[in-house]
């Protein structure tokens, strides 16, 4: 009587089915079909989004054009020496992932300038030694930004935000001092004979002039006495405001509704937090910069609001306020141009960009300054290009290195190998060879012996792969 043989197993099975072509043409088709197209997204995403991720009339570039890279809330976190390998890679990992988006623009791209709208850092609150570290990180991992003779870098542009330099009560002289010292001037100005670039530190504007306990006034004094020597200037030529915190906004406009705290009681106006400036001080800067005798359009450009929005400031006829038409925000298409409304003339766009990361998408925003030679002007046109989650860029690394590896064994390994020692690598049981040169007793060692393979067919006995020759014996 036939004794009923075991159902075959899965090691069986892959040893049976995967034989060195078919590993090769399943490590072919992972590469081709996985790995692949990851990569190519992610090396050229902005080709898959050209709507989005490309200037408008890219094809004909005038030399007084406009062309504006902007980033938004980086906001990079910093990890102590005793932080988990995994908190360690999430954080290197995070750092090029912001700097692929980064490299990967500038490169297509070829911007005029680059704005980063505030918030490099996480915290205000970090020491000095941190501060430094993450410096290096921004510096040499995010934003390398280093051109040649032949393709000058553009002018990058690193503003300050509340969590760099702190909220109008919290600024002081020490973390002032460690921004400028690596990033430049809180108040400055870039001017060229068609438009100027004015940046200011928006957190102080709203302080107290009356606050000398952290010298918080002279930062307010500083940044008002430098706004109001720019509005007095008579230029004739476009102004872009850049700064970090967003201009005030009634409710249901963006996705925040105005918020404001305070220190102490509300009539000292210490600000301990706010996410958009006062009514009373965005009148101010729309009326100094875009009112009555001047050009009356231009941009304004800030971050802060990490979900994004985009409105426009209208002069309200017949009243000293400026109204606002919203255009977009939160998690929408943003795309936006002033000459597809003729009403657009005189609009100031503000845009509030959307952070670029990777848990709101890894956006970037292009501001084009279309030259007019009719108007003796810029046409701007505004869209947000978004790469996506930051799983997206791990999953591509990781893809690359699984089919590269799965190829070294296919094409290098597996052909190199004799059948026998083949189907033991597939059936996961290769183990090393038995070193002894003397013969080796199956039937003393059957209960002791590393792992066998099950029957391969009809009524054979289970091979020991651990003997080289062994042969099987037949079962009654």
């Amino acid at each position: 009587m036939r004794r009923r043989q075991p159902p075959l197993s899965l090691a069986v099975t892959l040893t049976t089915c995967l034989t060195t072509r078919t590993v090769q043409f399943l490590a072919i088709c992972f590469s081709v079909f996985v790995a692949l197209p990851l990569a190519i997204y992610t090396f050229y995403y902005p080709l898959f989004k050209s709507d989005l991720c490309n200037w408008p009339s890219a094809s004909y570039k005038n030399p007084r054009d406009l062309r504006l890279l902007l980033f938004g809330d980086p906001q990079i976190r910093g990890a102590s020496s005793s932080a988990s390998l995994r908190t360690q890679l999430d954080i290197f990992g995070n750092d090029h992932y912001l700097g692929h988006i980064y490299s990967t623009l500038v490169a297509r791209l070829d911007p005029t300038h680059v704005i980063v709208a505030g918030d490099l850092f996480s915290s205000q609150w970090i020491s000095d030694e941190e501060f430094d570290v993450r410096v290096r990180r921004y510096k040499n991992r995010i934003f390398r930004h280093r051109g040649t003779k032949v393709t000058p870098a553009p002018l990058l542009l690193n503003l300050p935000g509340n969590h760099d330099i702190g909220y109008a009560h919290d600024v002081i002289d020490t973390r002032v001092r460690r921004f400028e010292n690596n990033f430049g001037q809180l108040n400055f100005v870039v001017k060229d004979g068609d438009f100027r670039i004015v940046v200011f530190n928006s957190m102080s504007l709203d302080g107290s002039l009356d606050d000398n306990e952290h010298g918080q006034a002279s930062f307010t004094r500083d940044v008002r006495t430098f706004l109001e020597e720019q509005m007095k200037v008579n230029f004739d030529g476009t102004t872009i405001l850049a700064t970090h915190v967003p201009l005030y906004k009634p409710a249901g406009v963006c996705i925040d509704k105005p918020y404001f705290s305070y220190y102490r009681d509300k009539s000292a106006r210490l600000i301990r937090e706010q996410n958009m400036l006062s009514e009373e001080t965005s009148q101010w800067l729309l009326d100094g910069f875009f009112g009555v005798g001047r050009a009356g359009r231009g941009v304004i450009i800030n971050g802060h609001d990490h979900d994004g929005c985009l409105v426009r400031h209208t002069k309200v006829q017949g009243e000293q306020r400026w109204g606002l038409v919203p255009i977009a925000s939160g998690d929408s298409k943003y795309k936006y141009y002033y000459n597809e409304d003729s009403s657009d003339s005189n609009g100031v766009l503000e845009v509030t960009l959307r952070s670029m990361q990777g848990q709101y998408g890894g956006n970037a925003g292009l501001l084009k300054g279309a030259w007019d030679s009719t108007t003796q002007g810029y046409e701007f046109s505004f869209s947000i290009c978004r790469f996506g989650v930051q799983h997206i860029w791990w999953a591509t690394y990781v893809m690359a290195i699984i089919a590269a590896c799965a190829n070294v064994i296919a094409f290098i390994g597996l052909p190199f190998l004799n059948e026998k020692a083949r189907r033991a690598f597939i059936a996961g049981t290769m183990t090393p060879p038995v070193s002894s040169s003397r013969a080796f007793n199956y039937k003393s060692t059957r209960k002791s012996a590393m792992p066998i393979s099950p029957p391969i067919s009809g009524r054979q006995s289970p091979v020991n792969f651990l003997l080289a020759g062994a042969k099987p014996e037949k079962v009654d």
